[in-house]
């Protein structure tokens, strides 16, 4: 891409603005920047673009992103516009994609054949932190990459999961792409660039933002899974924002069930008791969904297969206190004396044993 096309990617994006809401209306009647800042002042443009951003295509021009552009190459900071090859295939065709992203890190992230979004509270129980470790594991260990918004609490916990194991990672920033926030996850954002891992942000480099750059940063983490795993989140909360977009832009939900008398649980409960989302009692579902296969098994004859692994203490705990009626996660867990991290994996290694059956809600119960 020439410097020229980038400087009008540029431009484009500081004239719609954060959200970039008419992108893709845009676009699709001028087919480029180019075009569209030509069109400026000779056609009339009040019903495609808002007065704020008319006024700005008006005011600015390409060349005056010339210094930003200049900056992004000397911080080593890649401007990724859309439409050139390495911007994310998953984002492009949406009606409010960003412009220009700006990115960090290993960019093939962005593109990775599956990719699952791990989303929750910022302020986790340790029931949170535990379910969020197991599946991000379980995920990464099976290649997928894992979306998340590099904020403290389950973000977090998502990344970790992946650098641990060395999959892929996209962490969404909702400030400027030079701005790690919180602080405290600067190391942890240089354990995923230095890995195989991407940082991005729609936000250039020292631009300031609000609060409301991480709602819209939302609908990025959403749009750039296949599917969205909800670990624990309120029922009010940005967490369930990101689910807002991942339904509209169709892509599956999973959810943690979790604890009723919880209200870090209540977001989360309440997607399965209305059937807006499936039960993740581990990854295996998900997996299932991305059609990978939780625990692939070779094919050998029968006379040389080999025996079954035995099942660990847990897993035995759990398959005594199943019963052929469907219980939640909690009485399950209380049952076999299990914490509930130790419950949902037992639960993850009867399933995959072919022992225990999840249904609608977080329920459970023997095969």
């Amino acid at each position: 891409m020439t410097e020229r096309r980038q400087l009008e990617w540029l431009w484009l994006s500081a004239v719609l603005g954060a959200g970039a809401a008419h992108c893709g209306r845009v676009l699709a009647l001028y087919g480029t920047p180019g075009e569209l800042y030509e069109a400026v002042g000779r056609e009339d443009m009040s019903g495609l673009l808002t007065p704020a951003q008319l006024h700005r295509a008006e005011q600015l021009t390409p060349e005056r992103f010339a210094p930003l552009l200049a900056r992004c190459h000397h911080m080593g900071v890649r401007v990724l516009c859309l439409d050139e090859e390495n911007y994310p295939a998953r984002l492009a065709s949406l009606s409010d994609a960003p412009p220009v992203l700006y990115c960090t890190g290993d960019v093939s992230a962005l593109s990775q054949p599956a990719a699952v979004a791990m989303i929750g509270s910022r302020r986790p129980s340790s029931y949170g932190v535990e379910a969020a470790a197991l599946i991000g594991s379980q995920l990464a260990q099976a290649g997928v990459c894992l979306v998340s918004g590099l904020a403290d609490g389950l973000d977090s916990e998502a990344h970790k999961a992946a650098v641990a194991t060395g999959a892929p990672t996209v962490g969404v920033l909702g400030t400027a792409i030079d701005k790690t926030y919180p602080v405290t996850n600067r190391r942890l954002r240089s354990q995923m660039e230095q890995g195989c891992g991407a940082v991005i942000s729609e936000f250039a480099p020292g631009e300031a933002t609000g609060a409301g750059g991480f709602l819209q940063r939302n609908r990025i983490i959403a749009a750039l899974a296949d599917a969205v795993c909800v670990v624990e989140a309120r029922q009010k909360s940005g967490t369930m924002n990101t689910v807002g977009h991942a339904k509209r832009y169709g892509r599956t939900v999973f959810a943690v069930p979790g604890a009723i008398f919880s209200p870090l649980c209540g977001g989360t409960n309440q997607l399965l008791e209305e059937g807006q989302a499936y039960a993740a009692p581990s990854a295996a579902p998900i997996l299932r969904h991305l059609g990978i296969e939780p625990a692939p098994q070779k094919s050998v004859s029968r006379r040389a297969r080999p025996a079954a692994p035995p099942l660990s203490a847990e897993a035995k705990a759990m398959q005594k206190a199943l019963t052929s009626q469907a219980q939640g996660l909690e009485p399950l867990a209380k049952a076999a004396g299990l914490s509930a991290g130790q419950a949902l994996a037992a639960l993850m290694e009867l399933e995959v044993s072919g022992i225990a059956v999840s249904g609608a809600g977080g329920q459970y119960r023997r095969a």
